[in-house]
């Protein structure tokens, strides 16, 4: 589908159908989108978490406002930021990037990349939490391009309680801790915003030319 017709296409789903799944195929499609997110300085620092446990998502759905998209949905992703960066998340980046681009171990450029990043990234905790969030929604935005390309609803959700996800999938023993929900499926035929105009402003209220 063209990417524009795509993007008119989607929409918030409120109402899943709870009996259609999405394939093994569309899932792994999914996921190599996000694996190919943008982030800052190529970083990656993020994971995203697939829940399936049916136990697990109907706890989260309780600290999300009971938002049935939680359970209803074919899958729900969790996307988290880590806690906090470590010189050795920076060294594996320069490790990978010698590793893929097969550049001499010792070559100047990756040492100055290394300088740069480690430069860049140690900063005062609440700025960095800030930092470490906002690749987080970069990577949301591309998932949803990524499911009104592959004609999969999806629905971001920020109305949840951090702390509380946390726990119940204890991320934080794994160095994360979750920024957004997205629920994604097939919508379901009676959800009633599915057949509502979108709302958006003209362009020229959006956007300006400097030349």
């Amino acid at each position: 589908m063209d990417i524009i017709k795509a993007l008119e296409w989607r929409y918030a789903v409120k109402k899943y159908n709870p009996n259609k799944h999405l394939s093994e195929e569309q899932i792994q499609r999914v996921l190599r989108g996000l694996q190919l997110t943008a982030t800052s300085m190529g970083m990656q620092l993020m994971r995203f978490f697939v829940v399936e446990n049916k136990d697990i998502r109907d706890r989260i759905k309780d600290v999300a406002y009971s938002q049935s998209q939680v359970v209803d949905a074919s899958h729900l992703l969790v996307l988290c930021r880590r806690i906090d960066v470590k010189e050795s998340d920076i060294d594996a980046v320069v490790e990978q990037t010698q590793k893929i681009r097969e550049i001499p171990a010792d070559a100047p450029q990756l040492s100055g990349y290394a300088t740069m990043m480690k430069s860049a990234i140690f900063m005062e905790k609440q700025k960095q939490e800030k930092w470490l969030e906002n690749q987080v929604y970069l990577a949301m935005g591309n998932l949803l391009a990524i499911c009104a390309a592959e004609q999969i609803d999806a629905t971001p959700m920020e109305g949840f309680t951090p702390e509380k996800v946390d726990e119940i999938l204890e991320l934080n023993k794994q160095g994360y801790a979750s920024v957004l929900l997205c629920a994604i499926g097939y919508r379901a035929d009676d959800d009633k915003y599915s057949d509502l105009k979108k709302v958006r402003k003209d362009e020229e209220q959006l956007i300006s030319f400097i030349k």
